[in-house]
């Protein structure tokens, strides 16, 4: 543990703020759901919002590398979770409550108790090279296997349980972790995450088309050909763009990738920032729609 605090501090001095990075987030997750809420058949508002996730998936990563009191941020995300989970559970163009589907900032908190299990078991692992007691070898697999389980526990509870989401689900554990693995390796994060993408793509034409029936799931999952032959319609294009829709956000490593290299050090927002635009955006956006609806 202390060993792994002190790796920590080590990221904490070389880690910068991506302050600029976060307002490239906030203002297309902004587009992406005034476009959800008001013009939902204008794919263009959607794609631009993106952008946003994988660049807060890179900020989850980040922040968990250089805080200073893992516990006050996990608790700081916790409680903003609730409070967004209001007008979150009401948050479509239809806005009727959904107690069952929670917020990205939940989906975080998983993200981070994956990040923390990976770290404890890659320091085990370490400690078993060193000393070989086969102690910190059983628990360093153990906590790795426990990480991975978590990352596909949210897609496993949407078969048994039919209206739990997670939102972004595997796809946003898995990012989230990548980017905190291959932090300091920024070809290898961008390789990594364009396969993600695709392979997510991949898993959602087997799950969309199993109707969520686990046996036909696995049948779809293991066939490639009959995954192919979803792109061979009319609509092939179109189907294209359902199942790989999320892969816009590929694109988003180009801001997080060129911040790396330009630290806009001038641009300092108040941590607190994003925390309150998050619950604050949608309440308005669904107060507006309420009010629209009326006339």
């Amino acid at each position: 543990m202390e060993t792994l605090v002190v790796e920590k501090k080590v990221v904490q001095r070389n880690a910068h703020r991506n302050d600029l990075l976060k307002l490239l987030a906030l203002g297309t997750m902004l587009v992406d759901h005034i476009g959800y809420m008001y013009f939902p058949n204008e794919m263009l508002f959607r794609i631009i919002g993106r952008l946003a996730f994988p660049i807060f998936a890179y900020q989850i990563a980040l922040g968990y590398s250089r805080t200073s009191n893992l516990k006050k941020y996990v608790l700081r995300l916790s409680l903003f979770a609730l409070i967004t989970q209001i007008p979150y559970s009401f948050f479509s163009p239809e806005m009727m409550f959904n107690p069952l589907h929670f917020n990205v900032l939940f989906t975080f908190i998983v993200g981070i108790g994956i990040l923390y299990a990976y770290d404890m078991g890659i320091l085990n692992l370490k400690r078993f090279i060193k000393d070989n007691n086969y102690k910190h070898l059983l628990f360093g697999v153990a906590l790795l296997a426990l990480a991975i389980i978590i990352i596909v526990l949210p897609e496993v509870i949407s078969f048994v349980v039919k209206d739990f989401y997670l939102e972004y689900g595997l796809l946003a554990l898995a990012l989230v972790l990548l980017f905190h693995i291959f932090e300091e390796r920024p070809w290898a994060m961008v390789v990594c995450i364009v396969l993600l993408y695709l392979l997510h793509g991949y898993y959602r034409v087997a799950l969309w088309n199993s109707a969520y029936l686990s046996v036909l799931f696995w049948d779809n999952l293991f066939n490639y050909k009959y995954v192919w032959s979803q792109f061979h319609l009319e609509s092939g294009f179109s189907q294209l763009q359902r199942y790989y829709f999320n892969a816009w956000g590929v694109f988003a490593l180009i801001p997080i990738m060129g911040l790396k290299v330009i630290n806009p050090s001038w641009i300092k927002l108040n941590k607190y920032v994003g925390y309150v635009f998050y619950p604050a955006h949608m309440a308005l956006i669904i107060l507006i729609a309420i009010i629209m609806k009326s006339y």
